[in-house]
């Protein structure tokens, strides 16, 4: 019987919207939707998840984000020893984007070490990367604008949790991003590094 969790190249999960591109906080945080922690707390955590270009990594290299859906459970390691992409959506007026990408990435709940200057508190963490392995894209992607059966297969986008991905479907979604992110040439560096790994 062949293992299925090897099969798991990818995972696809949503956070908040951030006007501010992920760079700073929101000041739209009622517009949370699904994150009631967000807008009972007034505060979001992934609120630098792309300022890796901006302020300095970790002490281990990596740049620290937070993913909503990690809080309370991490992915499974057995069913993420093959993983090499996570692709982050965003639900705006009402169409849900994939707005980035962490590849290579490691999962685990973290305090911030090195502070984001005037934004002490916002130091929850639970998923990094090589600041050269993570990117937000220039042109968001609409998941209604890709072929589903490709992209998803029969599964439904979670709204709480996250979807896993085989490897065919993230080379759907790589290719389907890179073609609205031709001049992305980090993008173009991450898919390379994806095809090599495998």
């Amino acid at each position: 019987m062949p293992n299925l969790t090897s099969e798991n190249h990818g995972i696809i999960v949503r956070i908040d919207w951030n006007e501010n591109n992920w760079e700073r906080p929101s000041d739209k945080l009622d517009q949370a939707n699904n994150f009631g922690f967000v807008r009972e707390n007034n505060i979001s955590h992934t609120s630098f998840n792309f300022a890796h270009e901006i302020y300095q990594p970790e002490a281990d290299g990596l740049w620290y984000g937070l993913i909503p859906s990690f809080g309370s459970r991490t992915p499974d390691k057995t069913k993420t020893r093959n993983l090499k992409i996570v692709f982050i959506i965003s639900r705006h007026n009402q169409h849900d984007m994939i707005v980035g990408i962490y590849a290579f990435p490691i999962f685990g709940k973290k305090v911030r070490i090195n502070k984001i200057p005037n934004y002490y508190e916002y130091d929850w963490v639970n998923i990094g990367a090589k600041p050269t392995d993570i990117v937000r894209l220039e042109n968001y992607i609409p998941l209604n604008n890709l072929n589903q059966n490709k992209a998803l297969g029969n599964q439904e986008i979670a709204t709480q949790g996250w979807n896993y991905l085989n490897e065919s479907q993230v080379g759907y979604i790589l290719d389907s991003i890179q073609s609205e992110n031709q001049e992305n040439s980090k993008l173009k560096k991450i898919k390379f590094n994806y095809l090599k790994s495998k």
